[in-house]
């Protein structure tokens, strides 16, 4: 990986559709250079995938938040964490540091909707929830 690969990562970074050609006038190199610097950047492995960013707000998504889940017996947390991370709301899932633990970021459409998902995770350990105010 050279300077120019690490040009093309940041300009993608900040607009994963930026044309090859816009990048290549930034980079001096044409489109089809471009295009085969990315998709060797795939085939490598560094570049793993492209990501859409939402208006959450927009989706009706009024309610974010932390949950740390100290996860009941230690046996259960693979099983949690597979179960965790498949949920619709669910939009990272991390094993953390300390006693078995997952920390958890979720969105929903109101608070009626994280009493539910509470009460679902609840199975598998004790949540403490932290409710996202700005950010």
């Amino acid at each position: 990986m050279d300077n120019i690969d690490i040009k093309i990562i940041e300009m993608l970074q900040k607009n994963a559709r930026e044309a090859f050609a816009t990048i290549g006038k930034r980079v001096q190199l044409s489109a089809p250079a471009v295009g085969k610097r990315v998709k060797q950047l795939e085939e490598k492995g560094v570049i793993e995938g492209y990501s859409l960013l939402l208006n959450h707000k927009k989706l009706g998504i009024t309610t974010r938040v932390y949950i740390v889940l100290k996860i009941h017996q230690s046996s259960t947390l693979k099983t949690a964490y597979n179960q965790i991370i498949n949920l619709k709301e669910v939009q990272r899932c991390d094993r953390i540091t300390g006693e078995d633990r997952l920390q958890i970021l979720a969105f929903f459409k109101g608070h009626q909707d994280l009493v539910t998902f509470i009460e679902r995770i609840s199975q598998y350990g004790i949540p403490n929830t932290s409710i996202i105010l700005e950010g």
